[in-house]
This record gives structure tokens, C-alpha cells and sequence, in this order.
């Protein structure tokens, strides 16, 4: 699954943009290092950026990231936000494909180190049009053939080319920290709104990059069997139970290679139409196309396809009241190590790395087995998340692993029925194979041997061209984009949607 990647730098005199493709997901886990760190999550994230995404994540940790899923290499900051499920009338619930877009446009100062923030608030079940926070989250109902409109709660009406979740970041900042207890008193939006005007306020001083996250959900794919949900109305819910898209949030922390950012908005201007090509031959950034970044499963549990409930302790709260954030009785284990992988497949290089002092002995853990074979290594959490990775000579299997309960899964269902009666899914019998990241719980992992002469961000393949996009125009093109158009169309996404970031650095 191929998504889009957008990088955008604007002068006031003109516009210039990147444009990139990125390949998906690197995970979709109960993982939030910023809102939960040290511990699992109360709700499902999808992430994207450095492969050092872990229970705990600053930037010194990112910078070491094995790759990105991000085509500019020197950015291995994570992104992330709640995943988006259909939730069918017998209370199931089955993932959406989709993706993301990070518009980041304010002179800029670039994100000091260890920075990170939040957007949005997750429990969040009534819409205030007077706060500037709740402005910041839109949904767009595309309709590349139509018009497409714009909604401040998830829409209620079908939508031809899905739903496009929008949320901006705070673009003002105190200047002195990097983070504050709620991860937002040290950072205010601009003195118009979430997209407008500057940085006023006299505490807030420092104009950063703005970013804005469009995450597109393939909703369209349920349009079939939408007299089945549970809501035909409105039958999407966000991983935090949240039916209305007023809980709707996002979390950055960033990863940027020293220096580079702020160069990039200083000088990368060089380009109206959004070719990165320029500033990369300047020498401001390089470029991988084509980039593929993934992770192994951190959590014992499944996070895609069809469930029987969301994941955590996450009832549907609907709209009226401040929803209530339960706590999990029940938590899954953890997986350890982690591995970041670039191709199809994990490694026995490229362990993920713990971005603190505090390491996975501090959760909930499973103990130590014997080390096991390269060509089928069984990964099971371990009290040192420091466990070296498998040696590239075998040493057998153990005669007999630690017993893994099976877990009930309904099967997943087609685009025109709803999910039958559940069968027993045994996650032990279904080893992870690294191709879908967000797939059965991975008690097993198969790492590739031997592994490949060069599993860093800079070795998977290129694309033969390279498509320009604008957010102006519908679909990927090989010349310069048309600016004219239905200014809500970006590049068309194929069944299981797209990944685009936009981001934008504005220069007063």
C-alpha cells in the first residue's frame, strides 16, 4: 500500500512544497509515548516516522532510527493518531485502511530538541465553535466528481472518495519548554485561529513550523454494508470509542537530524510546484523514494481486520458528555525485541531502540526463553529490552515454548456481508510474516536470513519516476501540477487509501 508524503515550505511571496511517496504505517499499536509513556495506551495509534518509535521516544533516540518511513531521511520524527474502525450491528468492529497528510506552514524557528506536543483531546464527546483546539479538527466528505464538504464531527452521509480528518497544531511557542504537564500549556495557536494570523501573545513568542495532519480513510469501501452497522448513519468510531470525531487528536514528537529543519525553512524555496529535487540537489536534504519503514509488534494484540471489540477497555461513548477514560484489567504482554526492517520481511539487525533511561523490565512482561532459531525466531517479551538479537548461526528450538492462549477472532468480513458467527483464530498457528504490520499478534516472527547486505533507510529500491502531487488536483501526475481546481482534491487514493503528509513552513 503506496502513500503520499508532502513536505511544504511557503514565503510570502511564494509557495513552494515537496512532494514524496511513503509507503505505510510503520505500526498500529496501543502505543503513546508522549500521553502514556512507559506503558501501554488506553487506544489504538497509527504511527508514522523513525523506527525508534517505543514505550518511551525522544529525539537523541529517533536520530538513531534503523529508517523512516518518511522520503526525507534526516526527518525520523513519529506522527501518530487514533486508528478508524466500521462497527457493525452485532458490535464488531473492522479496521479501515487509510493514511495521512502533514501540512506544516509561521519567521520559523524549527522544533528544538526532545520537543513534542498534542492536538485534539480524545474524550472530547461535544463541539465548542468559540475554542480555537476544537476549530482545529475538521472532517472533509470527498467527492472528487462533486463537491466535497466540510464537517466539524465525522459526516453523517455517505462519502464517494472517503473521509478526509484534518487536525492542526498549536504554531506558537513559549520558547523555553520542550513539553508541559497537559503537552499543550507551552505551545498556543495563532492569534486568527488554528491557520491564521501570528504569534501575538507575548508568551507564546516563537513562531514554529505549523503542522497540519489529514490523515484519508478509505470509508467509501463500506458503503455496501452500511445498512449493517451499528449506526448506518454514522458507523465509524475512532480506537478511543469515540463515535462523534469531536475526541479527534494527534501527536508529534520531533526527530529532525540537527539543523536541517531550520535550513529547510530558511532556504528551501526553490520550487512552486512541489518537486523536492532542488533542494535536495542545494544539499539542504536528501531523498529516498519509495521508502519502506516498518516495525515488529511491541503488544501482543490484534489491532487490524475484524475484532469483537476495540482494542483496550474502549466502549462507544457517544455524543453529550465528557467520555469516562477506563483502565485496561486485562493488558496484553509485551513482545520483545522489536524490529525495524525496510523490506518485506524483519532482520536479525535493526533492533528497535528504547528512547529512555526507563526500558520494557518497567511494564508488564513475559520471561525470558531460550534463544531460538534465525529462520523461524519465536519473540516473546523478555525483562531486559536489552535481549541481543538472534545470532546468525541456529541453536535450536526449544522443545517447548511458554503456552499462548488463542484468541477469539470474528472473521473478517467481505464489503458485502456482515461478520459471521466468530471462529477461533489461534495466533500461534499464524506466525507474523512482516508483510502487514498491523495483522495477527505476532508470537512468531520470521526473520529473513541471511540479511541483506543493507538494511538501512537508504537501501530499499527507488521508484522509477517520481509523481508530483498538489493539493489543488486529484490525482498523481508526471508534469507540473494544474494549481486550478476543487481546492479539497488531492491526489485520489486506491483501495486502502493513502498516506500523505503535508507539511509547511511559513516565513514571516
Amino acid at each position: 500500500m503506496k502513500h503520499l508524503l508532502t513536505l511544504a515550505t511557503l514565503a510570502l511571496s511564494a509557495h513552494a512544497y515537496w512532494l514524496m511517496g511513503v509507503e505505510d504505517f510503520i505500526t498500529t499499536e496501543r502505543i503513546d509515548p508522549i500521553v502514556n509513556p512507559g506503558k501501554i495506551s488506553s487506544h489504538v495509534h497509527s504511527v508514522l516516522g523513525g523506527s525508534n518509535f517505543r514505550f518511551n521516544t525522544n529525539t537523541a533516540s529517533l536520530r538513531q532510527s534503523q529508517c523512516t518511513s518518511i522520503p526525507i531521511p534526516q526527518d525520523k520524527s513519529n506522527y501518530w493518531f487514533p486508528h478508524l474502525y466500521f462497527q457493525w450491528a452485532n458490535n464488531s468492529f473492522t479496521s479501515l485502511d487509510g493514511g495521512a497528510v502533514i501540512d506544516t506552514p509561521g519567521k520559523t524557528t524549527a522544533f528544538p530538541d526532545d520537543f513534542r506536543m498534542l492536538s485534539g483531546t480524545p474524550t472530547l464527546r461535544t463541539y465548542d465553535s468559540t475554542s480555537y483546539a476544537q476549530q482545529a479538527v475538521t472532517f472533509l466528505c470527498l467527492n472528487f466528481n462533486g463537491q466535497s464538504t466540510k464537517w466539524n464531527s465525522l459526516p453523517t452521509t455517505s462519502c464517494p472518495s472517503g473521509i478526509r480528518a484534518q487536525i492542526n497544531f498549536p504554531s506558537c511557542w513559549d520558547g523555553k519548554n520542550v513539553d508541559s504537564a497537559d503537552h499543550k500549556s507551552h505551545v498556543a495557536f495563532l492569534s486568527g485561529g488554528p491557520d491564521s494570523g501570528t504569534c501575538s501573545d507575548p508568551k507564546y513568542p516563537v513562531t514554529l513550523p505549523r503542522i497540519f495532519i489529514e490523515v484519508y480513510w478509505s470509508s467509501q469501501s463500506f458503503d455496501a454494508v452500511r445498512s449493517q452497522a451499528k449506526n448506518s448513519t454514522q458507523p465509524f468510531v475512532y480506537s478511543s470509542g469515540d463515535p462523534t470525531g469531536y475526541g479527534y487528536h494527534a501527536d508529534f514528537v520531533n526527530g529532525w537530524d540537527a539543523g536541517v529543519l531550520q535550513k529547510a525553512c530558511d532556504g528551501c524555496h526553490c520550487n512552486p510546484y512541489g518537486d523536492p529535487t532542488c533542494c535536495a540537489n542545494a544539499g539542504i536534504f536528501t531523498l529516498n523514494q519509495g521508502q519502506s519503514c516498518r516495525i515488529t509488534k511491541s503488544i501482543d494484540e490484534q489491532t487490524t481486520g475484524t475484532l469483537l471489540k476495540l482494542p483496550g477497555n474502549n466502549p462507544v461513548q457517544p455524543e453529550g458528555k465528557t467520555a469516562i477514560v477506563y483502565p485496561d484489567t486485562n493488558p496484553p504482554e509485551l513482545i520483545s525485541p522489536v524490529y525495524a526492517y525496510t523490506g518485506n520481511a524483519p532482520t536479525a539487525t535493526g533492533q528497535v531502540v528504547d528512547g529512555s533511561a526507563a526500558t520494557d523490565a518497567n511494564l508488564v512482561a513475559r520471561p525470558s526463553v531460550p534463544a531460538l532459531s534465525i529462520s523461524s525466531v519465536s519473540v516473546y517479551s523478555s525483562a531486559s529490552s536489552a535481549r541481543a538479537a538472534p545470532k546468525a548461526t541456529p541453536v535450536g528450538q526449544p522443545a517447548s515454548p511458554p503456552a499462548v492462549q488463542p484468541v477469539v477472532f470474528p472473521a473478517a468480513p467481505s464489503p458485502v456481508s456482515p461478520p459471521a458467527a466468530p471462529p477461533v483464530a489461534s495466533p500461534a498457528t499464524s506466525p507474523y510474516s512482516g508483510s502487514s504490520p498491523g495483522s495477527n499478534p505476532p508470537h512468531k516472527v520470521n526473520i529473513a536470513s541471511p540479511p541483506p547486505s543493507d538494511t538501512s533507510a537508504g537501501s530499499t529500491s527507488s521508484d522509477s519516476s517520481t509523481s508530483e502531487y498538489d493539493e489543488c488536483e486529484e490525482r498523481p501526475r508526471r508534469k507540473r501540477p494544474n494549481l486550478k481546481g476543487n481546492k479539497h482534491r488531492r491526489a485520489a487514493f486506491p483501495q486502502g487509501g493513502r498516506i500523505h503528509l503535508n507539511t509547511r513552513f511559513t516565513n514571516d
